[in-house]
């Protein structure tokens, strides 16, 4: 490959990669055409992009742009899947590997803020529950103290009522003025 060609491959490179803070690294071995296509259309609906890359050169560019590239993740057959947030790639590849069971495919690691990850954190960011999801927890344990201390006085003021209700019945059966 002439050195021109290299350097606009490597520009190309940079320019797709060049807001990406977020990665997953995929090595892939023996896929057929079939199953490659289906992964790619299953990350596509979700927004995630998924690229198979030369390693070398990828690593290269990484570093120029501030990855703190650890090697063993660019040996082998190396894809790269980003998009969406930090957790939605490592999400979408580990569902799809345990649903289709295949041995093709597997997470190498990956990169979170520019710094590398390895395959543990990866499952563990795959485990991470999704953004809107995570809100409405929050949202959740906000209101629950209020939801409580609401139910407390609505639950008081009716037996409030109740009492007043049952002495005004015994003051009439009384004979006395409900009301003085």
């Amino acid at each position: 490959m002439s050195k021109l060609l290299k350097k606009k491959i490597a520009e190309e490179f940079k320019q797709r990669y060049s807001t990406m803070q977020d990665c997953v690294l995929v090595k892939f071995e023996g896929l057929d055409v079939h199953t490659a296509d289906a992964l790619r259309a299953h990350l596509r609906k979700s927004g995630v992009k998924f690229n198979v890359v030369p390693n070398r050169l990828t690593s290269f560019i990484f570093k120029e742009m501030n990855f703190q590239v650890a090697d063993e993740l660019f040996s082998g057959p190396t894809a790269i899947a980003w998009g969406g947030e930090a957790t939605t790639a490592p999400k979408i590849l580990t569902e799809w590997i345990r649903a289709t069971r295949t041995k093709a495919v597997s997470i190498k690691g990956g990169f979170i803020g520019r710094k590398p990850i390895n395959l543990k954190q990866v499952r563990e960011l795959a485990d991470i529950p999704s953004r809107p999801v995570l809100l409405s927890m929050v949202l959740g344990s906000v209101i629950a103290p209020m939801t409580s201390l609401l139910y407390a006085v609505t639950a008081h003021q009716g037996g409030f009522v109740g009492l007043l209700d049952a002495l005004i019945e015994k003051k009439e059966k009384e004979g006395q003025p409900a009301v003085a």
